[in-house]
C-alpha cells in the first residue's frame, strides 16, 4: 500500500480517531477528583523543583542563565513543550502492544493508535498553556524590565505544529520496535533522561555557547531547541534574535522523522501483527 493511500485511509477514519482521543481523555480523568487540574499541577511541581535547584541554589554560579527573562518563566516555557514530547514518546512507544487486542481485531489503520496518543497528549498540552500565559502576565506586571511581551508569541503556532509532527514521527518509529523488542522501552527511558539535559530547558543556549561552544552546532540539530526558542521569544527582549539555523534544522529533522516513521511502521507492521 502506497504512502498516499495510507494517508487517505487515516483521513477517512478521522472520526474514529476523534472517538479514540475522547476515550483517552475520559479514561484519564474518569476516577480523578481533581481531573483537569492535574494537567496544571504536574508542570507546576516540576517548575518549582527545577526553579529551586537551578534558579536559587546554583544561581550564583551562573548556571541559571535565562536570556534576561525571569528564570521561572524561562523554565516553564521549556518544561511544557518537553512534557508533551516526553509523555508522547513514553506512551506512543507502547501504543500497539497496550491495545494489541483491538489492533489485531479491527481493520483500522494501525497508525491511528499512535496518532491518538499524540493528539490526546497534545490536548493536555494546550490545556496547560494557561500556566505559561499566567506566568507571562504576572512577570510582565511585577518585572516589566525583564519580561517583554511582544508579537513574537505568534511563533507558538509553528512550534506546536513542529512538535506535533515530531511526536507522530518518533511514535511511528518506536511503536512497532517496542512491540517486537522489549528492550526498546528501557533504551527510550535512558535516551529521554539524556535528551532532557541536552535540550536548553534549564539553561540558556547562550550559556552553552559560553561554556561549551563546540556543542552548540550539535544542539542546533535537536528539534526541541528550535521549539523552545519559538516558545520563549514572545517574552524575551528585542535583543534576543531567533535562531533561524536551529529553526531550519528542526523543521527538516521533524519532517524527516515523520517520513521515516511512516516507512518504518509500514515495513514492520506485518511482523508486529504476528508478534502481538
Amino acid at each position: 500500500m502506497s504512502k498516499m493511500s495510507r494517508l487517505e485511509r487515516i483521513w477517512d477514519h478521522r472520526k474514529v480517531l476523534g472517538t479514540l482521543v475522547r476515550r483517552d481523555l475520559r479514561v484519564r480523568y474518569a476516577r480523578s477528583f481533581l481531573g483537569y487540574i492535574w494537567t496544571l499541577i504536574d508542570p507546576l511541581a516540576s517548575a518549582l523543583v527545577y526553579g529551586f535547584v537551578f534558579g536559587i541554589i546554583y544561581s550564583t554560579r551562573g548556571v541559571s542563565s535565562s536570556q534576561g527573562a525571569p528564570f521561572v518563566l524561562f523554565l516553564v516555557a521549556g518544561l511544557l513543550a518537553w512534557n508533551w514530547f516526553n509523555t508522547c514518546v513514553n506512551e506512543s512507544s507502547r501504543a500497539l502492544y497496550a491495545e494489541r487486542l483491538l489492533v489485531r481485531s479491527t481493520n483500522l489503520p494501525r497508525e491511528l493508535w499512535v496518532i491518538r496518543v499524540v493528539l490526546s497528549k497534545g490536548i493536555e498540552f494546550l490545556l496547560s498553556l494557561p500556566i505559561l500565559v499566567g506566568f507571562m502576565a504576572y512577570f510582565a506586571v511585577m518585572h516589566p524590565d525583564q519580561t517583554h511581551l511582544n508579537w513574537r508569541i505568534v511563533y507558538w503556532i509553528p512550534a506546536i505544529a513542529m512538535l506535533l509532527i515530531l511526536n507522530i514521527g518518533v511514535g511511528l518509529v518506536l511503536a512497532p520496535l517496542t512491540a517486537l523488542v522489549d528492550d526498546v522501552v528501557r533504551l527510550v527511558r535512558i535516551a529521554l533522561r539524556l535528551l532532557f539535559y541536552l535540550t536548553p530547558i534549564v539553561y540558556s543556549v547562550h550559556l552553552l555557547e559560553e561554556k561549551a561552544p563546540w556543542a552548540r552546532p550539535i544542539q542546533q540539530l535537536n528539534p526541541l531547541t528550535a521549539i523552545n526558542d519559538m516558545f520563549r521569544l514572545g517574552f524575551l527582549g528585542p535583543e534576543q534574535h531567533p535562531d533561524y539555523l536551529a529553526w531550519a534544522a528542526g523543521t527538516v529533522i521533524s519532517i524527516s522523522w515523520l517520513i521515516v516513521g511512516m516507512w518504518v511502521f509500514r515495513k514492520l507492521e506485518p511482523a508486529v501483527l504476528k508478534e502481538i
